[in-house]
């Protein structure tokens, strides 16, 4: 074979299977996104009933809790982020474990259903253990938002605080809050 019609041969041949991988990929999402969807709601409806007395107490909408929820934790109850990396322990314990790994080695680390940061953690003195427990990060998380929206009023520069400062890194702030809004469309969708 010519140098030529190999190089066009094996151009073709990685077409083709670019083309094979992307149909694969796409048969895969049409498939997997709602199923993903799927158990993603009913992760939520387990939790709901944990975010009415927070949310009453701290006059938040449920909703919009809900929503925070759905975006930082997929609604998993151990799910942290530690330094920028998802970490997805299969029960409480391996979960406090890396939490604790984390709190030692003076790590930025997020926890829970409301993926609570490790600011508040050791600001607050709050237990690991107490942390990872859903219904105790849910009020913690509902009290966070409960604070920015006191401090901004009820509006997405509130939402957006409560992920991140927008003093520093605004744009970042504001795509949150533009997710936030999403998921609080497809919660009322759902309903």
């Amino acid at each position: 074979m010519k140098s030529s019609n190999k190089k066009i041969y094996m151009a073709y041949y990685r077409k083709l299977l670019s083309l094979r991988q992307h149909a694969t990929l796409l048969f895969a999402l049409l498939f997997a996104v709602p199923a993903h969807a799927a158990a993603l709601h009913e992760r939520q409806q387990e939790l709901e009933p944990l975010f009415d007395a927070p949310c009453a107490r701290y006059q938040v909408p449920k909703v919009l809790a809900l929503a925070i929820a759905r975006q930082e934790s997929g609604c998993h109850p151990w799910i942290l982020n530690i330094s920028g990396r998802d970490v997805r322990p299969r029960s409480k314990e391996e979960a406090l474990r890396y939490a604790q790994w984390a709190m030692r080695a003076g790590r930025s680390f997020d926890v829970g259903v409301m993926q609570v940061n490790s600011y508040w953690i050791r600001k607050h003195g709050w237990p690991l253990e107490q942390v990872l427990d859903p219904a105790n990060n849910v009020k913690i998380g509902v009290w966070i938002l409960a604070q920015e929206i006191r401090r901004h009023g009820l509006n997405w520069k509130a939402v957006a605080y409560y992920h991140t400062p927008l003093h520093r890194n605004p744009e970042r702030g504001r795509q949150y809050a533009q997710l936030i809004l999403g998921h609080v469309k497809k919660i009322l969708g759902e309903k």
